[in-house]
C-alpha cells in the first residue's frame, strides 16, 4: 500500500507535467499560463467578463481578450485546455482530501 507521501509526490508530478502542458498552450497563443487557467476556470463557473475582472482584480478588457483568445482557439487546443483545468482542478481537490483526512478540521 502507498503512503500518504507516495500519493502527494506521485500528485505532484502529475500536476507538474499537467501545468508544463498548459504552459505549452498558453505560449501558442501569447498568453500568461496562470492567467489563463484562472479565467477559464472561472468562465466554466458561469462568471461572466466583468465578474472575472472584479474576482482576479484585473481590467475586464484583459478578461475580453483571454475569452476572445478561448474562442479563436483551434478545437483540438481547447479541449485540452479543459482537461488540464479539470486536472489541475481534481488534484488540488485530492491534496485536500489527504490533508483533511490526516490533519482533520485544523487545515
Amino acid at each position: 500500500m502507498l503512503g500518504v507521501s507516495t500519493i502527494i509526490e506521485m500528485t505532484a508530478c502529475d500536476m507538474d507535467r499537467t501545468n508544463k502542458e498548459m504552459v505549452k498552450i498558453a505560449k501558442k497563443y501569447n498568453l500568461n499560463p496562470g492567467m489563463l487557467r484562472d479565467i477559464l476556470n472561472h468562465r466554466t463557473r458561469g462568471m461572466n467578463n466583468i465578474q472575472i475582472a472584479t474576482r482576479m482584480g484585473i481590467n475586464k478588457n484583459t478578461v475580453s481578450k483571454y475569452v476572445n483568445a478561448l474562442n479563436d482557439m483551434n478545437q483540438s487546443d481547447f479541449v485540452e485546455l479543459l482537461t488540464l483545468v479539470a486536472i489541475i482542478g481534481a488534484g488540488a481537490i485530492v491534496i485536500n482530501s489527504l490533508l483533511h483526512s490526516i490533519l482533520g478540521d485544523e487545515c
